[in-house]
């Protein structure tokens, strides 16, 4: 992983009406791209399977932005004081204000040291300054995961009409049958990358607690806990497990199918050729016995 320095400065006025913050306060626009530029401030390289960085949005925006996953947003406050009930309040209505908006439940977690408010795509965090930039790149991580984890639970969920109208074909494939192969073929395709998506998250989901730990690392621990994402992982593999049943049989119906029809196929061609061969010879015979 490559990190770079998270710079700070005036407190930003996206805060609107909260200007009373601790200076070095923000709000950072992240976006996920598949190709970083010089020109791009880089904030963290995830793991070489995804090849996706994460980039303040601000600093050059990118037409070619993961479009699957929301921007994340997530505001800065350092203080040596993360239970002041001022600064929770301002971070909670900020996280709050989306999670009513969007109608998505809003968690926080509190840990020594670091309180982090947290709904999809928004993220708040307070925390000593010396600690902010570890925190917040945990999460920017773990975010994204969890991103990547409930786009492939929609990809999923909205391919399940699909593979129940599929499943009969799997006991009765017949001519009519073949029109549909090509989608077919690329359904099966699409199963194979989700699969091998959800493949590339486990270790990074399931990977063990850190020893000995720090703020960072039970920061990530935590925030996989309550997102369930280690329960969420595990259902996806039931789930694809049932898909690729499902079109491992129907391939091999299709299979079958085919190899069958190209027999009978060649068989007839055979029966064509013989029926042929035999009036020629008849042919022969008879013009031999007239001549």
């Amino acid at each position: 992983m490559i990190a770079k320095d998270i710079q700070r400065g005036k407190a930003s006025t996206d805060f609107g009406v909260f200007s009373e913050l601790p200076f070095g306060s923000e709000i950072q626009q992240i976006a996920f791209v598949s190709e970083h530029r010089p020109e791009q401030k880089l904030l963290l390289a995830l793991p070489m399977p995804f090849r996706r960085y994460a980039v303040n949005a601000e600093s050059a925006p990118d037409p070619q932005t993961d479009e699957s996953h929301d921007r994340l947003q997530i505001m800065t406050i350092p203080t040596s004081n993360h239970q002041d009930p001022e600064l929770q309040a301002v971070a909670r209505h900020w996280v709050g204000s989306r999670a009513t908006e969007q109608k998505l439940p809003l968690e926080m977690m509190t840990l020594q040291g670091a309180q982090v408010f947290w709904t999809t795509g928004r993220v708040a965090v307070l925390a000593p300054e010396d600690r902010l930039d570890s925190v917040c790149l945990a999460l920017i991580e773990n975010c994204w995961y969890e991103a990547e984890l409930r786009d492939i639970e929609q990809l999923l969920g909205e391919s399940w009409p699909q593979m129940e109208a599929d499943a009969p074909l799997a006991f009765t494939f017949d001519e009519k049958s073949l029109s549909k192969q090509p989608q077919l073929k690329k359904r099966f395709q699409q199963l194979v990358g989700i699969r091998a998506r959800q493949s590339q998250l486990g270790p990074f989901i399931h990977q063990p607690h850190l020893h000995p730990p720090t703020l960072a690392s039970q920061v990530g621990e935590r925030y996989r806990e309550r997102s369930r994402m280690l329960h969420r992982h595990e259902f996806l593999g039931e789930q694809l497990e049932v898909f690729e049943r499902i079109y491992d049989a129907l391939g091999q119906r299709a299979s079958d199918f085919v190899q069958s029809r190209t027999g009978h196929i060649l068989e007839w061609i055979i029966i064509v050729l013989l029926l042929t061969q035999l009036l020629l010879w008849g042919f022969e015979l008879l013009t031999s016995a007239g001549q």
